[in-house]
């Protein structure tokens, strides 16, 4: 009963003298009130409650560090302003550049853009065919570059038309299953 005493004085002198009490108190007490201010200054309550949380945690890894709940709770309403004006910053910077983006893509004329993405569909068609076999890639680049017919490549190559035919066909398949429309198209569009 004596140690229970104890214990409960020793509890009430160190909130007495202003000593912060456990974590979870101080998280208790203080959370609600900054949700609200950080919402106030985000518009955003998933958000406020993140940079809430985030500057909790920066509270407990610091917590040694603060002797006084009014210490700690002048750490947790500047860090959470700080926080919500950063956030706020970065917002706007990337608003910023989101404008900057769907500006200068206006600009930018139609045609020059197909030309663009024409020539990014060709660079990887090319790279694609050079990696293929060499017959199938001889084939391919005599037909598509030079423009020559199936009758005529074999008669350059000396192979048939029907080995021209399957070469070709084999070239066009091994590109489809290649190619991919990957996302450095997207910067483009």
């Amino acid at each position: 009963m004596r140690n229970t005493e104890h214990l409960t004085n020793e509890k009430s002198k160190r909130l007495k003298q202003q000593k912060i009490p456990e974590f979870e108190k101080v998280f208790h007490l203080f959370n609600p009130s900054l949700c609200f201010f950080a919402r106030r200054l985000v518009n955003d309550a998933a958000i406020a409650q993140d940079i809430v949380t985030d500057v909790f945690v920066k509270l407990w890894q610091k917590q040694a560090d603060f002797k006084t709940v009014y210490a700690a709770k002048a750490f947790l309403y500047i860090s959470t302003r700080n926080a919500c004006l950063n956030h706020n910053q970065q917002v706007q910077y990337q608003a910023r550049i989101r404008e900057t983006i769907r500006q200068q893509s206006n600009e930018i004329e139609p045609g020059a853009m197909n030309e663009a993405i024409h020539a990014e569909v060709l660079r990887q068609v090319y790279s694609i065919v050079n990696d293929l076999p060499e017959k199938c890639k001889e084939v391919m680049l005599l037909s598509y570059t030079k423009g020559l017919d199936c009758h005529e490549i074999a008669r350059q190559m000396r192979l048939s038309v029907h080995t021209v035919r399957n070469q070709k066909n084999r070239g066009v398949h091994l590109i489809k299953n290649r190619f991919r429309f990957s996302e450095e198209f997207v910067p483009i569009l």
